[in-house]
């Protein structure tokens, strides 16, 4: 053995120093990622992976993988039976306007799915899941602290609504990832100011677009924190130029999306929900279904989800009393953003329209129990 190596005891040494300097990080990635292991075993225990929006993604991940789409319905077919999901005709499964564009998932299922069947799309969405929940975290440990990080993600991993959402075979936990991603990029633009992290803000925009239809949702929040950061500010304000980024894609992307698939229209869903014959009229119903769906809502929450009941209070309580911060205005943009989607839609969703904004409600909350902290040492 070379003299210079270190010996065994001072290797151990090394070690018990390195664990008792970041033994605080290490107990907050502990208490997060145990978390998400109870909350995710505790859902797999209670529900389904498989809902009917499932079929079209393990669908097309079968055809994607190399298979015909009709080899791909007849194989969702046999998995799909067991949920008692019906599966429409090829032409419906496959050319379906509201879910032909949303090919990032099954894309990136493709091969898991190629090699251990079904339940290769679940282990997938597990994984974009448990990225999700690191870098939620990851975000709210450099902002506001271990501990402030810890208390949030311990609310959104026990939300029954998120991890049923998160966990089963849909889109929502990898839209959540590609929103918390956009606003990586654009921190990192701030400290930077390079054109090409303007590129990657885009990309990521393009890639939750063609996971979900849900980019006026993070367009919204990015354009409220420019608007409003320029009207506390007095000036441009820093949020300009990636807000133009973002919406400019968003409505680029919208635009591509509704000349290659034209078959879903938005609009005569909203007219259909709101039981109108013009749009002059369902603009006028738009307060009622607000209210019936807030309603709907909360029931939901108050019956089945405290949890999230609680972390929306959190984020509300933020976004009101630190409105001149660029996190309340991102939340208040984000949810003008989901309304339209889920106004338009026009029934109850139990916070799922709203997942790809989870970001910056985690954000708000953050906001909120950091001040609550704060208060608490200058007591004590």
């Amino acid at each position: 053995m070379s003299s210079s190596s270190p010996s065994a005891p001072s290797r151990l040494r090394g070690a018990r120093t390195w664990v008792g300097t970041h033994s605080g990080d290490i107990l907050t990635w502990l208490i997060v990622l145990g978390s998400f292991a109870v909350g995710y075993v505790a859902y797999v225990r209670r529900l389904p992976f498989f809902y009917p929006d499932s079929r079209y993604y393990l669908a097309m991940a079968y055809w994607f993988g190399g298979e015909s789409q009709e080899s791909a319905r007849e194989l969702t077919i046999d998995f799909a039976d067991a949920y008692r999901v019906p599966v429409p005709d090829v032409d419906q499964l496959f050319g379906w306007g509201l879910v032909q564009p949303r090919v990032v998932l099954p894309a990136l299922a493709a091969l898991p799915v190629r090699l251990f069947g079904p339940f290769g799309l679940a282990g997938t969405v597990l994984l974009i899941t448990l990225v999700m929940t690191v870098v939620f975290t990851q975000i709210l440990r450099r902002r506001f602290g271990n501990g402030v990080a810890v208390t949030v993600m311990i609310l959104v991993n026990a939300s029954y609504q998120l991890m049923m959402f998160n966990g089963g075979m849909l889109t929502e936990s990898l839209s959540a990832l590609w929103t918390a991603l956009t606003l990586v990029a654009t921190w990192a633009w701030f400290r930077k100011r390079s054109s090409w992290m303007l590129v990657v803000v885009a990309l990521t925009v393009v890639g939750s677009a063609f996971t979900r239809q849900a980019t006026f949702i993070v367009a919204g929040a990015f354009v409220m924190a420019w608007l409003l950061g320029s009207l506390f500010g007095r000036r441009w304000s820093e949020w300009g130029w990636p807000a133009l980024v973002v919406a400019g894609t968003a409505i680029g992307c919208q635009l591509l999306q509704t000349v290659l698939f034209p078959s879903f229209s938005q609009l005569d869903q909203f007219l259909k929900k709101a039981e109108a014959d013009s749009i002059g009229e369902a603009i006028l119903a738009v307060p009622r279904m607000a209210l019936r769906i807030l309603s709907g809502d909360l029931g939901t929450f108050l019956e089945r989800d405290l949890t999230l009941l609680l972390l929306i209070i959190l984020a509300l309580v933020g976004m009101v009393l630190f409105f001149r911060r660029p996190e309340a205005h991102l939340l208040l943009g984000a949810i003008l953003g989901t309304a339209l989607y889920n106004i338009t839609n026009g029934t109850p969703t139990q916070f799922r329209y709203a997942v790809p904004g989870l970001i910056f409600f985690v954000l708000s909350a953050a906001l909120t129990l950091r001040a609550a902290s704060r208060q608490t040492e200058s007591v004590t």
